[in-house]
């Protein structure tokens, strides 16, 4: 009988512990449930049905759902109004997760529906991201100009922007940045830092030039000999012929952008060939070179404004003549295409090396023998203007054995004059 109080007392303890354990488990689902961390079932126990609390772990559940279905209404309503969006956007939480990212911003990214909910960080592939996000964080608002690598597609540049964003749709901590492709800028303040540099020493190379022989003549005229005042003269003739041919190129470069609209007329590009050829013949034969002309019988067809053909067939074949060395002739051929006219002047030159093919036309730029010929880099990119002023384009290939081949093409005018 001593041992019963004990065994009485063992059991109450062990109840006691049981009945705690019981409702430490029950509170740890509820909070789970609520908080949306945990799937697991709801409990089942003797003690829960004696105490009759399933209702009120069908309403925990309940309302833990209808938290969860607001959320995804939140955050599809985000979605859709993102959706139409020019400018990538993305939605990051606090777990460096992504959870929203629209269709401009799944392109920009190469991102999929099996994305969403993954780390950012090997998404982005952008150190400089990663650490916008950090200071989105820390400040509440961040911004910066970011160089996204995109191998093998090419290289951006984005103006990104981030934000704390509603923690009621997807969570606290999380943000949303909305990046805009500015590579274009980019491209066009490297263009104008080129074009400020290039003319600055193309202008001053002639000057210096000027300046320098014509002192020499004005101080020592008297005591000079005939030639060499005869070379200093022609010294300053040929500076004052480059001087005038790059102020002339400026004038037409910025003539052709501040144009829109040209006048077409039918022939007008056949003629243009035909008559600037006839011009240059002369100069042609002094250099070496044989003009040949192969144009299409059906030129009444195509069209083109008769000033802007003339420029574009003046530097097409200054061009040739410039910079195709130990050249033998210059082919100048038209070819009738579906949507208009190709136009094609070939020489058979050494050619140009491949790597340089893709920059020919872009303004100032000059291959190792352009250099040497003195070439201003303007002749092709005035070239490539009149083509897209006319809704055209232009490009350059090499020419086996040896040579290369400038082409135009110009498409069927919508409007012409007869």
């Amino acid at each position: 009988m001593g041992w019963l109080p004990w065994i009485l007392l063992f059991a109450l303890a062990l109840s006691f512990f049981w009945c705690l354990a019981e409702i430490t488990r029950c509170l740890r689902w509820a909070r789970q449930a609520l908080l949306r961390t945990d799937s697991s079932a709801r409990p089942q126990s003797w003690l829960i049905r004696q105490l009759k609390i399933d209702d009120l772990f069908s309403v925990i559940e309940n309302r833990a759902l209808t938290e969860e279905q607001i959320k995804a209404a939140a955050e599809r309503r985000i979605g859709a109004l993102l959706s139409p969006l020019t400018e990538a956007v993305l939605v990051i939480d606090a777990q460096d997760r992504l959870r929203l990212a629209n269709p401009a911003g799944a392109t920009l990214f190469s991102l999929d529906a099996k994305d969403l909910g993954n780390s950012i960080v090997p998404l982005v592939r952008s150190a400089d991201f990663i650490d916008l996000i950090r200071r989105v964080r820390q400040e509440g608002s961040a911004s910066a100009t970011l160089l996204l690598n995109r191998a093998p597609l090419s290289d951006v540049w984005l103006k990104a922007t981030g934000a704390r964003t509603d923690p009621d749709a997807f969570g606290e901590g999380a943000a949303i940045f909305v990046l805009t492709d500015v590579t274009a800028l980019k491209r066009l303040q490297s263009m104008e830092r080129d074009f400020v540099t290039n003319v600055s020493h193309d202008l001053r190379t002639p000057v210096t030039i000027l300046r320098g022989y014509a002192e020499t003549l004005a101080d020592d005229h008297n005591t000079m000999a005939p030639s060499d005042r005869e070379r200093f003269i022609q010294k300053i003739v040929n500076s004052v012929s480059r001087l005038q041919g790059l102020v002339e190129g400026l004038l037409a470069l910025a003539s052709l952008e501040t144009s829109r609209d040209v006048t077409v007329e039918a022939g007008a590009l056949h003629k243009a060939i035909r008559e600037v050829s006839e011009e240059f013949a002369a100069r042609s034969k002094a250099a070496g070179m044989q003009i040949r002309l192969e144009l299409n019988a059906h030129d009444a067809t195509d069209a083109a404004d008769p000033v802007q053909a003339r420029r574009l067939i003046q530097n097409l074949i200054e061009n040739a003549l410039a910079h195709a060395t130990d050249a033998t002739q210059i082919l100048i051929r038209t070819v009738n295409i579906p949507d208009g006219v190709t136009l094609s002047v070939e020489d058979n030159g050494p050619g140009v090396a491949p790597a340089d093919l893709p920059r020919l036309f872009d303004r100032f730029y000059r291959t190792d023998k352009s250099r040497r010929a003195g070439g201003s880099g303007l002749g092709l990119s005035i070239v490539r203007q009149v083509a897209e002023l006319h809704g055209g384009s232009a490009g350059a290939e090499s020419v086996k054995p040896h040579g290369l081949r400038v082409f135009v093409t110009l498409p069927k005018p919508k409007n012409q004059n007869p």
